[in-house]
């Protein structure tokens, strides 16, 4: 996932969500003054002075930087799924499981759904998910940011309730369950 940006590990770093906008902040602070000093140096005369990095490559260098800037700000939106499209999608996943079909879970598998603290953006949902695909039994995950929630189905033979609540804990998303069938 893009450099890890998002994955599952992220989960231990929620403790930092609440300051994401001071460290957004100071990056772009410190782009724009590297920006004002580039400018600076572009409106004194020429001279024969030896620098370090010629003029284009200290603009082509603050571009990069910038970019970098830009896309670390916007991978949450950019690498998770919409919140209002995976709502839906676990909205009628919900709705339709007691519905036979081609992709229905057997009945043997029971449903619940977690609420999940802790999610902060739109790339926290699929931390859970790739978290609770990856437990022993179970057969399917729709997590969504907004409302905090995972519809999970598994095998009860398999896996319990318990041991998904600290799945998700274990990654920095602590749970419980808020129904169940």
């Amino acid at each position: 996932m893009s450099l890890g940006i998002g994955g599952a590990w992220i989960g231990s770093l929620t403790a930092l969500a609440p300051y994401r906008w001071i460290f957004v902040g100071l990056a772009i602070a410190a782009l724009a003054y590297a920006g004002y000093n580039e400018w600076r140096l572009s409106q004194r005369p020429g001279c024969d002075c030896q620098t370090i990095f010629s003029s284009r490559a200290r603009r082509s260098l603050l571009g990069v930087g910038a970019l970098a800037v830009v896309v670390l700000v916007a991978s949450p939106w950019l690498l998770g799924v919409s919140p209002s499209s995976a709502t839906q999608q676990a909205q009628a996943a919900a709705a339709g499981s007691g519905q036979g079909g081609a992709s229905a879970t057997p009945t043997s598998f029971r449903q619940v759904v977690l609420k999940v603290e802790g999610m902060t953006c739109a790339a926290c949902p699929r931390a859970v998910k790739t978290t609770l695909e990856g437990v022993d039994g179970v057969y399917s995950v729709e997590a969504t940011y907004k409302p905090p929630e995972a519809v999970v189905r598994f095998d009860p033979t398999a896996v319990s309730v318990e041991d998904l609540t600290k799945a998700t804990a274990d990654t920095g998303f602590p749970s419980s369950p808020k129904s169940s069938s």
